[in-house]
């Protein structure tokens, strides 16, 4: 049987868009105080945002994009996040805010990593950022002796105090600019706003009126209960086993759509 290109390149996206579908359902189960989600104009761009309540970080609140390869998930490239202001950290290039992804990635493997590995990692870096420099992909320690932000590295090894102090610096001008103007019309942006009393009991009310409840009969989840937490960079538990198991599943469910779709 005789295939056109254009008609492999459909299929190609149909099932690139599959697969994105399954990552965003693996992201807003289980992670927690951090936030992911496609934008409207393109899956291959995400909006993110992580809100650090412990530690060294805690109290700052960073906005994020992750950018994933054209061909994802079959390239081995890796994606790309940048942070929206200036985060100091060993692993945040200090003149592009980008993340260095290559303490924990060495290549992108399509049946080993996903987009929550990413979030996690995320986490990580600023849940214990001395961890972070000592442990390898496979939890092994192997002590980082260069890094994307040297600045930062000397000072957390040499002046710890005075570390903290920038860090805490930072933390509080990003709960400053919380509520900025979003700087896109990209309508699933994740815009955050001051707690208002009436209208969150409103919302609340409306939420739990018998109408709105058999509306949502079926679970559709809203992307605020994203989930997931790590206490540091080393915690390996049965999270990733159940993520696993779900994704086999959803690649399972794919393959049938299609050889539906080619026959």
């Amino acid at each position: 049987m005789w295939y056109s290109t254009e008609g492999k390149e459909e299929i190609a996206l149909i099932n690139q868009g599959y697969r994105l579908l399954a990552e965003y359902n693996l992201v807003k189960e289980e992670l927690k105080n951090i936030y992911a989600i496609p934008s409207y104009a393109s899956g291959l761009c995400w909006f993110g945002v992580i809100f650090v309540h412990g530690g060294i970080y805690a109290g700052s609140v960073f906005r994020f994009s992750i950018v994933l390869p054209d061909n994802f998930p079959e390239d081995v490239i890796l994606p790309t996040v940048v942070f929206s202001s200036v985060v100091i950290h060993p692993h945040v290039c200090p003149e592009t805010n980008t993340l260095d992804l290559s303490p924990f990635f060495k290549e992108w493997r399509k049946d080993q990593h996903h987009i929550w590995h990413i979030l996690r990692y995320i986490q990580a870096i600023f849940a214990d950022p001395e961890g972070s420099l000592c442990t390898g992909p496979a939890g092994d320690l192997v002590v980082m002796d260069e890094v994307v932000n040297m600045e930062a590295l000397n000072l957390l090894a040499k002046s710890r105090t005075e570390y903290i102090k920038r860090v805490q610096e930072r933390a509080i001008f990003s709960q400053l600019h919380i509520y900025d103007q979003p700087h896109t019309d990209d309508s699933h942006y994740i815009i955050l706003e001051p707690y208002c009393p009436e209208r969150h009991i409103k919302f609340m009310d409306h939420l739990n009126s018998p109408s709105w409840k058999e509306a949502t009969s079926v679970d559709c989840s809203s992307p605020s209960e994203f989930l997931g937490h790590i206490d540091s960079s080393r915690e390996l538990d049965e999270e990733e086993v159940t993520h696993l198991e779900k994704l086999q599943h959803g690649q399972n469910m794919e393959s049938q759509r299609e050889e539906t779709v080619v026959s």
